[in-house]
């Protein structure tokens, strides 16, 4: 867990609705952009490779190497590791607003919405592979 002071946490903690639905919107594209026979097990094991990244590094650029990485290996399709890195970017305008009142680093602050993120998007993708099945 990143080392961020409370008025931060509470920030980002005021965003969580707003992260759910960022993170629903990400799960569904990657359904969305997943093969028939991909969506079998859904890549779940894929998206919880990322997080795990996204909870374990201090860089956005690695995180989001990572995630291109994993579409160059076929583990994700490209298109939505594209879509996915565009999206998750964004953030940065966020993190950038909560830091400059918290005093906290714009980076970590980024970092952690997006680790938030992928962790919803997880519970979301794994909903939307169970739902599917009956």
């Amino acid at each position: 867990m990143r080392k961020l002071k409370p008025k931060t946490r509470k920030a980002i903690a005021e965003r969580e609705d707003e992260l759910v639905e960022m993170a629903q919107n990400i799960a569904r594209k990657l359904w969305d952009s997943l093969e028939d026979s991909q969506k079998r097990d859904g890549k779940v094991r894929q998206l919880r490779n990322i997080l795990e990244v996204a909870e374990s590094t201090d860089s956005w650029k690695a995180l989001e190497l990572f995630i291109r990485y994993q579409a160059a290996r076929k583990e994700i399709p490209k298109a939505w590791a594209e879509s996915a890195i565009q999206e998750l970017d964004t953030l940065q305008k966020d993190a950038q607003k909560i830091a400059q009142n918290t005093r906290d680093s714009a980076k970590a602050v980024q970092l952690e919405l997006v680790t938030r993120v992928l962790g919803h998007a997880v519970r979301w993708h794994l909903w939307d592979v169970k739902k599917r099945e009956g």
